[in-house]
């Protein structure tokens, strides 16, 4: 059963009961009486019995359990359109994130999820691209949960050495890995102001403490856990919590990484706008070899183009069109005229060939040039199909 404690704690953790290695003797909690590691789980390296020494309390008393709720129904009904589908995904996502302690069995809910999530990338690649750049959302945490998850499903179809169930793992891992920090996340959106000492503390803690939740909640995959505490481990060596050098960075958790960051910049705050995404991904291909894998890199790059589906463009006769999908030809995507220089929205898109010197692309432009609602743009992205 989920459970959290329900008496006081009792002293930090003493040096000679975290050995690396070997099988933890007792129940590691954080101060808040999250579990951070349960009895008989083993310590897998310097840096994780280090935090567990840093951040770790015995306890004793009994233990509260969680308050069960029924079961929600999962089934995906039929929507008009990808950017529909994704904006149901996203309240799903809401609910997992922060009622992970009161759901039954919320490793399988995670699965049925993550198995959704694939399975609409799978389908209609080019609309879930389009719903990462075009889709609103009232609360950042689940959406940029989603966000990362969605791409790294695009992106790890790419890789064959790549098992299922390290990719499930993967993905489950990037949905849930800033799970304690959701409404921090929330909160920054709006926020123009420096981090406050305690907002940075929460924000170095959350790899561990993300983790702790998961162990709360039943989740015992060492993978999935490991993910999530390295998901900001860094190749410059300046990560957080463990400080890992590069050697140190299981490959799953750097692509997590990498995407993790691409959508933080793809994404607008409330006060300023986010960058173009072409200028966006350029600012993550620069940085490859020394940050990123060059590899992870490349990767990303063809698998969103050099104008993403979701994107705006100028066009060589003056309309401003948004790009409905990837073509063959990086420069030459799909493009839907949605209006003319400063002339109102048309009725109804007009697909332009691109190929065309006329409607060849110039440019990309923000999404406050094109001026055009996502919910007008919706059905540029129709689907017939169900999950």
């Amino acid at each position: 059963m989920n459970s959290r404690i329900k008496t006081q704690l009792q002293d930090k953790v003493a040096p000679e009961q975290i050995c690396m290695g070997k099988e933890l003797p007792l129940d590691v909690y954080a101060r808040n009486g999250l579990l951070l590691l349960s009895k008989g789980h083993f310590v897998l390296s310097d840096h994780q019995r280090e935090k567990l020494l840093e951040m770790g309390y015995a306890v004793s008393g009994n233990r509260l359990e969680a308050v069960s709720l029924p079961e929600q129904p999962d089934p995906m009904m039929v929507r008009e359109s990808v950017l529909h589908e994704m904006a149901f995904l996203q309240q799903r996502t809401r609910t997992l994130l922060n009622y992970a302690l009161q759901l039954d069995d919320f490793p399988r809910k995670v699965a049925l999820l993550v198995r959704d999530i694939v399975h609409l990338t799978e389908q209609h690649p080019d609309g879930v691209i389009a719903s990462l750049l075009l889709v609103p959302f009232n609360e950042y945490g689940p959406a940029h949960a989603l966000h990362t998850t969605a791409l790294l499903a695009l992106l790890s179809r790419r890789i064959p050495d790549l098992s299922s169930e390290q990719r499930n793992t993967m993905l489950s891992a990037a949905l849930t890995m800033n799970m304690s920090i959701c409404g921090l996340q929330n909160a920054l959106y709006h926020q123009q102001e420096a981090l406050t000492p305690q907002q940075e503390e929460e924000i170095s803690s959350h790899p561990l403490m993300s983790s702790a939740i998961l162990r709360e909640a039943g989740v015992s995959d060492e993978l999935w856990h490991w993910l999530v505490q390295t998901h900001h481990e860094s190749w410059l060596g300046n990560g957080y919590p463990y400080g890992l050098g590069r050697e140190e960075i299981q490959s799953l958790a750097h692509m997590l990484h990498m995407a993790d960051i691409t959508c933080a910049k793809l994404t607008p705050r409330s006060y300023r706008a986010g960058m173009v995404p072409a200028a966006a991904l350029g600012h993550i291909f620069q940085r490859k070899d020394h940050e990123f894998d060059p590899a992870y890199t490349t990767l990303l790059i063809k698998e969103l183009g050099i104008y993403p589906p979701g994107s705006f463009v100028k066009l060589a006769n003056n309309e401003i069109g948004v790009v409905l999908a990837r073509r063959e030809k990086a420069s030459e995507p799909q493009v839907a005229a949605i209006r003319h220089g400063d002339g109102p929205a048309y009725i109804d898109a007009l697909i332009r060939d691109t190929s065309q010197p006329a409607h060849k692309v110039v440019a990309p432009c923000t999404a406050a040039l094109a001026g055009v609602r996502a919910s007008h743009l919706a059905r540029l992205w129709r689907t017939q199909h169900t999950l």
